[in-house]
């Protein structure tokens, strides 16, 4: 006997004694509701502070900086954060840093793929799965994965370095929050493979040392002092380290992590735009060069000269009536809009003299802008010699292979995270599924159409993958279908009847036509054939 999947729910009904909880229907739909209302005000109300951070003030950068920086960073926390700061200076000031910065905004995938085991066989663990599914999707809402996405990699990428810790509040919700480095700092140990975090305690005081903002009845408006901000918005071995007077305490291996880029094996990552700095700087010599110039041209020198017979035949006169008449005579007739002069006998010329500087060669310009490009991983698709920079066609491909690297390490962290929300709901980490954040690199239109139809026509695949590609929600698209069935569109919109949509039953001459040459002529094709 073959049995068939059947979805429905058994009522037991028996006498419930007092360790036993009888949940009709109603109550069970009531208590759903609830449960989602009490999460949703304890998540939204976590708090995450912004700290303070140190800037460069007018500090410039040179060549001797720059090889000081690049001898073992990965290595040295102070230099890690001095190559930050330098960073975020010229993304904010030069436009192709600036901009490559926010193409990799841009192009950040926030779609992602979980996949779980099969228990189809087993009728109480895909049970189970699906109450795992369920708290899954519930946690990455609470943590809001996109917005995570979004922030944590494009801040890996430009500062070589992204500390965070998964958070818990006493209500049961989570919240990820992200440490600047200096309060964060890398140990000097590993941890089943990963880095072991630690929290600088008096770093943290230090930035957390702010104007603390008050009504007008002086109630603060968030925090009344460190302590109360320390224990609402930090990790509880934050909170008892503070409370302690520690100066550093380690943070629970489970709940941290780190993404990091070029760190070489060592304890800190290298932002790719620190291989910028010294283009950059060319960059910027150049354009103070230009500035200077151009103000030299700007400047209107007209020069005045008068016949040297004025200072008399042993030049012993020294002609100031002469040159002070000269003088006022063309400054009065220049203040006009229409400029008319005429010279007094003695004034032999009068000439416009033209600072002679040259700009900055355009070439060398394009040298040091492709310079940066190809250190961010941009490449140019068109090698032509006679082409201009500005018309180049230009790939991102390699700069999109490492925003792939350090999402690899951001589904390591999150799959770890997973296993620590269903070790705390008491459900084996078997049911763990594995994270695949959606490939980066963005698929041009006609690749996509291309590729969307040899998984469906060649390979067979589903409806889901095949949407998904296009850019398309399967379950809205399925909606929209079964509505359109319903509706009977069908017939309503079929094709009218054209040579292009109606086909004939018979093609060919008909047979019943007697005209002889025609008949001739068929005989003879047919003899030809």
């Amino acid at each position: 006997m073959t049995s068939e999947k059947e979805d429905f729910k058994v009522v037991i009904a028996s006498k419930a004694d007092e360790d036993t909880i009888v949940l009709t229907s109603e109550g069970q739909s009531q208590q759903w509701i609830e449960q989602a209302f009490f999460n949703f005000n304890n998540n939204y109300h976590q708090y995450s502070s912004y700290l303070t951070e140190s800037s460069l003030g007018k500090t410039p950068i040179s060549n001797d900086t720059i090889d000081d920086l690049a001898d073992n960073p990965q290595g040295n926390l102070e230099k890690v954060k001095k190559i930050n700061a330098y960073a975020r200076y010229f993304i904010n000031k030069d436009d192709l840093i600036g901009k490559v910065y926010e193409t990799i905004e841009s192009n950040i995938n926030t779609d992602i793929k979980l996949s779980y085991r099969d228990f189809s066989s087993n009728r109480n663990k895909q049970k189970l799965l699906e109450k795992v599914k369920v708290i899954i999707n519930d946690f990455n809402k609470q943590i809001s994965i996109r917005n995570l996405l979004r922030k944590s990699i494009p801040l890996a990428y430009s500062e070589g370095n992204y500390p965070m810790y998964l958070r818990k509040n006493c209500g049961g919700s989570y919240v990820v929050d992200h440490y600047p480095l200096g309060v964060v700092e890398v140990s000097d140990y590993d941890i089943d493979g990963e880095p072991c975090l630690l929290m600088n305690i008096n770093e943290l005081k230090s930035r957390l040392q702010k104007i603390n903002k008050k009504t007008k009845k002086g109630k603060s408006l968030f925090f009344n002092n460190a302590a109360d901000e320390i224990n609402s918005a930090y990790p509880p071995e934050v909170g008892e380290a503070y409370a302690n007077k520690e100066s550093y305490t380690k943070l629970d291996i489970k709940h941290s992590g780190i993404l990091r880029v070029n760190n070489m094996g060592r304890k800190y990552g290298v932002t790719p735009i620190f291989r910028t700095f010294e283009s950059a700087m060319m960059l910027t010599t150049f354009e103070k060069t230009d500035r200077v110039n151009a103000k030299a041209k700007g400047k209107k020198i007209i020069f005045q000269k008068l016949h040297k017979e004025i200072l008399g035949k042993d030049f012993d006169k020294q002609g100031f009536e002469q040159m002070a008449y000269a003088h006022d005579s063309l400054m009065r007739a220049w203040k006009n809009e229409t400029v008319m002069y005429t010279g007094a006998p003695f004034v032999e010329d009068i000439k416009y003299i033209e600072p002679n500087v040259e700009n900055i060669n355009i070439n060398n310009v394009n040298y040091y802008r492709s310079k940066i490009m190809t250190a961010l991983g941009i490449g140019f698709l068109n090698q032509d010699s006679k082409q201009t920079f500005t018309v180049a066609n230009i790939s991102i491909r390699e700069l999109m292979k490492t925003i792939n690297k350090i999402s690899e390490q951001l589904e390591d962290v999150l799959e770890k995270w997973y296993k620590v929300v269903l070790q705390e709901n008491n459900i084996p980490i078997e049911f763990c599924p594995t994270i695949e954040v959606i490939d980066s690199e963005q698929l041009e239109s006609e690749i996509k159409f291309k590729l969307a139809e040899i998984l469906f026509s060649k390979m067979n695949a589903s409806y889901s993958t095949v949407f998904s590609i296009l850019g398309v929600d399967l379950e809205d698209e399925k909606q929209k279908r079964a509505q359109e069935n319903s509706e009977g569109l069908d017939e309503v919109f079929k094709p009218r009847l054209t040579a292009y949509t109606n086909s004939s039953k018979s093609s060919g001459r008909p047979i019943d036509n007697n005209d002889p040459d025609k008949q001739l002529e068929d005989q003879n094709r047919r003899g030809s054939e």
